[in-house]
């Protein structure tokens, strides 16, 4: 073999090598040395030796922890607490753990990495992702890996198939759950709980308050979308890749060896039949079998809390699926010979339930990248509203750095030894669009698990480590050393939050009428449409007037469209509020016609056919939601 070969064949080798090094080294997880010495530690802080008592769930030998539902989260959270020296029980109603991850098939994580591409929800998320492979895992990989951290943990109890008929509660605590499994019933006591589950049930029936949905702001009985993951074979694979990094390349598009994303293009060509399912840009995860996974179908108002809507919500989205691969047969590069195989066992329901936590994470809070006193981790993902209904496209309102995720978020106000996970804490319905997604409901729960030792090894319940620094401060310094990511907050406000407009800008977006997508760019200094500004004045006026408690008035509203076209300027928008006004001349009562003028005064020093800035018109709009928020 001549010389240059060689060299070639080597070069060859040794990349190939360098490669397989840096994969295993990328999802190699080495466990934080602070989980050897956690006994010790809660040993010297009052907490038992372990070893020295057992626990059977008896009034008389409790368990340390119950955890309810064991999604990601809920393992996230057993995990924790019975590293930590816990007897735990994680108990479920469904024969299998894994929850959205694994029973829903979202097998495609959202990452929540800050803007130097370093992951911020490390801890026992970092380990599961690593063992799992990365971003797009294989189902049985991920079910198998959650067992095994399960079946690790000699202090873990797992009890599955097992309905939660209610819990126990007297003077401020839960004190058991009633349980029922195979048609037997059982008391189960506990000493300390954590709610892992989508909805919350736990906390719900014990009597923790809830909003639901988008009614915090103004839209009551609205949510976002859910979707039914299904899975398709017969797709080509490599002619997915070619189409989108080569053929059909742009920045929200992309495709790995077993991921592709950004198919908005051929979306636009389908319209479903039936009226409650509606598709967006999918994206796909390809499973080992060669089969892939698709996400990207959405189904409007199913009930959450009613099975026999989910159950015909479902119906109608499987037939629906079947029609849109029919579709991509002979529309979507790839899909020539694809056929739908099989259906997510559970419905990825996005939205339900959003506890009245001690402290409820706001919208501005992870928008402006805010710190917390009481800071349990990060997240970062962007603040994602999916549709809300057919024709409603959903949008970004934003894009954090990071902001911090406090440890009132998960206590409730009225519970001493309760916290709630997941996505139905104590997070605002739109502080919700970033914060649903796993991982930060993973970092939460570990959060939880350590707080629970800390609350058992001092004697005190949650409220009074709520409210003491320094108890956050050791629980924060054990976290640390368990892996996670607990820094102080090193991200500022975005340059946007500069803008002379941006006050007004916030107000409006806290009532999600202000998207800046995922680049923040609200375009304050932009003009606005006559129709936007009357899609404004509407979606706003309906909110608002809810918010007041005069919902007769929202009812009546009617959106108006406009023949006019152009800009809004100081010399239209009186006649586009006559407009409004010709169509809702209920909302006249509100306000006296010179009180209606004066919300639009603010134009009065702007050139006359010059078009008003949307920084101005927020004003203009936000002096006229004070005028009907009169109503009540």
């Amino acid at each position: 073999m001549k010389k240059p070969y060689i060299i070639l064949v080597t070069a060859l080798v040794a990349g190939i090598l360098g490669f397989g090094f840096y994969s295993w080294q990328k999802h190699r997880y080495v466990m934080p040395a602070g989980y050897t010495t956690a006994v010790a530690t809660w040993q010297a802080k009052g907490l038992p030796d372990p070893a020295g008592r057992t626990a059977d769930g008896s009034r008389e030998r409790p368990y340390d922890v119950i955890v309810w539902g064991a999604e990601p989260e809920g393992i996230t959270a057993a995990v924790a607490a019975s590293r930590n020296g816990l007897h735990t029980l994680l108990v479920d109603h469904r024969d299998s753990v894994g929850g959205l991850f694994i029973l829903g098939q979202l097998n495609f994580i959202d990452m929540n990495d800050n803007d130097k591409g370093r992951l911020v929800t490390r801890g026992i998320f970092e380990e599961y992702y690593k063992k799992v492979g990365g971003m797009v895992f294989d189902l049985e990989d991920g079910r198998r890996v959650f067992e095994e951290m399960i079946a690790g943990e000699p202090l873990l109890t797992l009890e599955l198939n097992t309905r939660l008929q209610k819990p126990v509660v007297a003077g401020g605590r839960v004190t058991s759950l009633l349980l029922e499994r195979e048609g037997a019933a059982r008391e189960v006591y506990g000493k300390v709980f954590i709610d892992a589950s989508q909805d919350a049930d736990l906390a719900w029936l014990a009597g923790v308050p809830f909003t639901e949905g988008f009614e915090d702001i103004g839209l009551p009985g609205v949510y976002q979308a859910c979707t039914l993951v299904f899975s398709v074979r017969g797709i080509n694979w490599p002619r997915v890749m070619w189409e989108t990094l080569v053929a059909y390349r742009r920045g929200s598009s992309g495709a790995t060896l077993n991921a592709a994303w950004g198919y908005d293009k051929y979306i636009r060509g389908y319209t479903p039949e039936s009226e409650v399912i509606g598709f967006r840009g999918f994206n796909m995860a390809r499973q080992k079998d060669g089969q892939v996974l698709l996400n990207g179908l959405l189904i409007y108002g199913a009930d959450f809390d009613d099975p026999g809507s989910l159950a015909a919500a479902r119906q109608e989205a499987e037939k629906e699926a079947r029609r849109f691969i029919a579709y991509a047969r002979e529309n979507i590069p790839g899909f020539k010979e694809a056929e739908v195989s099989g259906f997510a066992p559970e419905l990825y329901v996005r939205q339900s339930r959003h506890m009245v936590a001690l402290y409820r994470l706001t919208i501005d809070d992870v928008l402006e990248n805010r710190d917390q006193w009481d800071r349990i981790g990060y997240g970062s993902y962007p603040v994602d509203i999916q549709s809300i209904a057919r024709g409603q496209p959903g949008f970004v309102v934003g894009s954090p750095l990071k902001y911090a995720l406090p440890f009132r978020s998960l206590v409730p106000p009225n519970f001493n030894n309760l916290l709630v996970v997941g996505r139905s804490a104590g997070y605002d319905s739109l502080a919700h669009g970033s914060v649903r997604v796993v991982p930060p409901g993973m970092v939460a729960a570990q959060a939880a698990g350590v707080a629970s030792a800390y609350a058992l090894a001092t004697g005190k319940t949650f409220h009074q480590v709520a409210a003491g620094p320094e108890d956050i401060t050791f629980i924060r310094d054990m976290l640390e050393r368990q892996g996670a990511f607990v820094a102080p907050q090193d991200s500022r406000p975005g340059p946007e939050t500069q803008h002379p407009g941006y006050r007004t800008l916030r107000e409006l977006r806290r009532l999600g009428l202000a998207p800046g997508g995922y680049d923040n760019d609200y375009k304050l200094d932009q003009p606005m449409s006559r129709q936007a500004f009357l899609n404004l004045l509407y979606n706003g006026g309906f909110r608002r007037l809810n918010l007041a408690g005069r919902e007769d008035l929202a009812g009546k509203l009617y959106f108006v469209i406009t023949k006019e076209e152009g800009m809004v300027t100081p010399d239209n928008i009186g006649d586009i509020f006559y407009e409004f006004e010709r169509f809702n001349p209920h909302l006249k009562q509100l306000y006296k016609p010179e009180e209606l003028a004066q919300t639009y005064s603010v134009l009065a020093d702007t050139s006359g056919s010059d078009p008003a800035a949307r920084a101005v018109l927020y004003e203009v709009t936000r002096s006229y939601l004070e005028l009907l928020a009169r109503a009540d």
